[in-house]
């Protein structure tokens, strides 16, 4: 059946159904990686599954390796359209009733859907989980972690998440969500943002009133290229804030302290854009925020006067990231 799996017990009685888990892989230029991912989706403990990978304009053999596996996955191209162009019609052509997403280039151990699911059904607050996982650093294995040695900040308790989804990602991205809270908060990934997609995805799901869960045992391994993140690291720092400028309206106003710095880059910018009274908002908060302090606090307040009356950038960095804005 297409969204459950009624399966008969010794004893002659059936199990609940099992939801159907859609696995959305997108994929580009991925044939170095794709088949290892693909076997371990269908190497889960966990049924019923689908496997869809997204061909996102390939020039090598992306496709081809993704169709030699049959009907186990489906497969849809598409022309270029970026990960979350890829993600979107994924998303689209999923008949899952939780979705779960895996880069092309990254693995998952058998136990880790069974997990993921059982901690996402055990309590109806949560809407989206995920786990720790392991390093591939290039394509070495390691011990090292996601959570502590990737991500230095530990995964935040139930009542901490809005502060820590307004100062940064805490989420691994190959997470497991219900399918219904696209109802809450749309089936669609923003295609203007670079890198931060999911960010901006998670971000929509806590302020719509679902927790995040974590299982933390590492039951994935996500794979760390130094060169692309090097080269991409401005990129993805204009669209962090760029997800910031969007939602910490309404996380201050669900009472989340986001990161004063974000909060003045964000005004400054603003300003130079000519939203003068939106820029105010922004470093009138960087200002308040009680973790400006000292000479910080007087810096954000007379750069960003400065800022709004000449609605130019007035020193701000905020295109290269937090540890390159000036102190």
């Amino acid at each position: 059946m297409e969204h459950g799996d009624l399966t008969r017990m010794t004893d002659g009685t059936t199990r609940t159904p099992q939801p159907l888990v859609s696995v959305v892989i997108p994929a580009y230029n991925a044939a170095g990686y794709l088949a290892p991912t693909i076997e371990s989706v269908l190497a889960q403990t966990y049924r019923p599954i689908e496997v869809l990978v997204v061909d996102d304009g390939s020039s090598d053999d992306t496709v081809a390796i993704a169709r030699s596996f049959g009907d186990p996955v489906r497969v849809i191209e598409q022309e270029n359209r970026g990960p979350a162009g890829a993600r979107n019609t994924g998303f689209a052509g999923a008949r899952g009733d939780i979705i779960a997403l895996l880069d092309a280039d990254d693995l998952w151990m058998p136990e880790r859907l069974t997990a993921c699911v059982d901690l996402l059904q055990s309590d109806p607050t949560l809407g989206f989980v995920t786990t720790d996982a392991y390093l591939i650093e290039e394509d070495t294995l390691t011990e090292r972690r996601y959570y502590g040695d990737y991500q230095r900040y530990p995964f935040p308790a139930r009542g901490a998440q809005l502060d820590e989804i307004a100062k940064r990602n805490f989420v691994f991205v190959s997470a497991v969500f219900d399918r219904r809270l696209f109802d809450l908060v749309g089936a669609r990934l923003d295609e203007r943002l670079w890198g931060t997609e999911d960010y901006d995805l998670w971000t929509r799901f806590l302020l719509a009133g679902a927790e995040a869960g974590l299982v933390p045992e590492p039951l994935a391994w996500y794979r760390v290229r130094a060169d692309s993140v090097s080269r991409a690291r401005a990129r993805q720092w204009r669209a962090h804030l760029a997800v910031l400028e969007r939602h910490l309206p309404s996380l201050w106003l669900r009472g989340a302290h986001g990161r004063p710095q974000d909060a003045y880059d964000i005004g400054v910018e603003l300003a130079r854009r000519g939203d003068r009274r939106l820029a105010l908002w922004f470093i009138t908060h960087a200002v308040r925020d009680p973790g400006a302090r000292g000479f910080r606090r007087v810096r954000y307040a007379i750069g960003g006067i400065w800022a709004v009356l000449v609605g130019r950038r007035a020193g701000t960095t905020a295109a290269t990231g937090p540890t390159e804005v000036a102190a």
